[in-house]
């Protein structure tokens, strides 16, 4: 009997499990001979591909900004956070034979010119303003034959070295000085060489575009000052340099670009009837609109005569200077008192005496129309 149940029980399971298998068999045959395939993922729209650019590109923004102002802090900075001058050339000593490496803290508060500094800082230059011939508008008309074509030399950064400044001016009596106001020696160098009638100068440190790391000295005019501040500057600095009888900028890429702080600049220089040259450092110079405005007498830099410091670069800078003034019957150089300029000018004058007449820089200034 108990073997019977055993039995009955046995069966009945079997019975089950064929039923579920002939179930599923079923479920199977039906799928196929409906054709249906499993649901496929939705693909995305545009919308959503859009949204994922655009946060790519709002992180990519964000990581270059970053890169950037660690770069700055780095460049920009000194290992204490304040900002510190760049490396830049001066005048070397006899016993030197390369550049000076000079750092300095930059103050953007006016400077009273009390502190001379050890060397002149040479000029700097912005969108290759060095290499650059000025045009001159209207275009030049033919200079007649028997008119000797006239020639300014500004002697830029005067102040440093007596031997030099005396050496420059007894080359020719009409070779004009510019004198640094913040030099050790500006005052007895000016009585000097008015004493012997040179034409001095002011060479007015301005604001370059490399401004805080290129620091442009003592007395420098900043685009940063108020109108009261940058105009008591001016005045210390003239100041400085006594007999002046017109004007130059040391280096002032920047500042020259700026008509407002220019036409200030300008008003003083009116009323103590100076002139202004132009050193032309940089392309966007706007100092001729500003002296027309202001009807004051004005002038700017042809050529640059040693921005290298070779005696057969500096021959070929004053022949190009001859080549302007025959051109256009006058022109402006401007150098510098290296060695090395002193010593092509004393070889070469003679020459150019020849086929130009050397005047002070008052005589090239004039106003425009």
């Amino acid at each position: 009997m108990a073997v019977k149940k055993k039995q009955t029980a046995k069966t009945a399971k079997t019975a089950k499990t064929a039923k579920k298998t002939a179930k599923k068999t079923v479920k199977k045959t039906a799928k196929r001979s409906t054709g249906k395939k499993s649901p496929q993922k939705q693909k995305p729209s545009i919308t959503s591909e859009l949204k994922k650019i655009a946060t790519g590109i709002v992180i990519l923004v964000g990581v270059v900004a970053v890169c950037v102002m660690v770069a700055d802090y780095f460049l920009g900075r000194g290992d204490s956070g304040n900002k510190v001058a760049v490396t830049r050339q001066v005048a070397p000593k006899a016993s030197e034979t390369g550049p000076v490496i000079v750092k300095k803290r930059i103050s953007k508060k006016p400077v009273a010119v009390t502190s001379p500094v050890e060397h002149p800082v040479f000029e700097v230059f912005d969108d290759k303003a060095h290499h650059a011939i000025p045009e001159r508008k209207p275009k030049p008309v033919p200079v007649p034959k028997e008119l000797t074509p006239r020639v300014a030399i500004i002697i830029d950064d005067i102040g440093f070295d007596r031997k030099i400044s005396s050496a420059l001016a007894d080359l020719d009596r009409n070779i004009t000085l510019a004198i640094l106001p913040g030099a050790p020696h500006a005052k007895a160098i000016a009585e000097s060489l008015h004493a012997r009638g040179t034409e001095i100068m002011l060479h007015l440190p301005m604001e370059p575009m490399q401004y805080p790391r290129v620091d442009p000295g003592p007395g420098a005019l900043l685009s940063s000052m108020t109108p009261d501040e940058l105009l008591d500057q001016l005045r210390r600095d003239l100041a400085a340099v006594p007999h002046v009888r017109g004007v130059n900028n040391h280096m002032g890429s920047r500042i020259t670009s700026l008509s407002p702080q220019m036409n200030q600049i300008f008003t003083v220089l009116k009323q103590k009837d100076l002139f202004f040259i132009d050193s032309m450092t940089s392309k966007r110079s706007l100092c001729k609109q500003s002296a027309r405005l202001l009807q004051i007498s004005f002038a700017q830099r042809d050529v640059f005569l040693d921005n290298i410091q070779e005696s057969g670069y500096i021959k070929k800078q004053l022949e190009q200077l001859v080549r302007v003034a025959k051109r256009h019957g006058t022109a402006i150089g401007i150098g510098h008192p290296y060695k090395t300029t002193y010593a092509t000018l004393k070889s070469e004058l003679a020459g150019l005496k020849s086929r130009i007449k050397i005047v002070p820089a008052s005589k090239l200034a004039g106003i425009s129309g």
